[in-house]
């Protein structure tokens, strides 16, 4: 059997200085929970991810925030889109985030908009962002994808001055 892995192609660049620029909301921040359904009208899910935020470097987002995006599971049906981020109940994340309508948000260029934080006990934390699916038109090869978190929290803050 064939397989085929298809990337989802997006438009760059994925730097934080001109994420930070595209966003109207960074936050850093833990995943609540999650809840999928059937957009109305059927046949797509939409997932929302509820975060409740440790930090906002950009913005004045409420103290519960709503993702909202494409895929997820109902029941026995699944939709997965190639190049979206996955969060996790519990994980402490970095996002970029475009408003919506009704108080919702949307990340800023897909995967390219969410950093997993984490690291091992006794460790500094970790800000580590997951392309796997994604094509990116105008993304500059050196554009980093590990950063501690307190080197990630500097260049956000360090565009917003400029």
């Amino acid at each position: 059997m064939l397989a085929f892995l298809l990337a989802t192609a997006i438009l760059g660049p994925g730097d934080v200085a001109s994420m930070t620029a595209n966003a109207d909301a960074v936050i850093h921040a833990r995943v609540l929970r999650r809840e999928s359904a059937w957009a109305p009208g059927g046949g797509v899910i939409v997932t929302t991810v509820f975060l409740a935020p440790l930090e906002t470097w950009k913005g004045s987002p409420a103290t519960e925030v709503r993702v909202v995006f494409p895929g997820g599971e109902v029941g026995e049906f699944s939709q997965t889109v190639s190049g979206m981020a996955v969060f996790r109940d519990g994980e402490e994340v970095v996002v970029f985030l475009r408003k919506r309508g009704g108080g919702a948000f949307s990340l800023d260029r897909l995967a390219l908009g969410k950093f997993s934080v984490g690291a091992p006990p006794g460790l500094p934390k970790r800000a580590l962002r997951d392309r796997r699916g994604l094509d990116c038109t105008g993304c500059n090869a050196s554009e980093s994808d590990d950063f501690s978190l307190d080197e990630l929290r500097a260049r956000v803050l360090g565009s917003l001055r400029k």
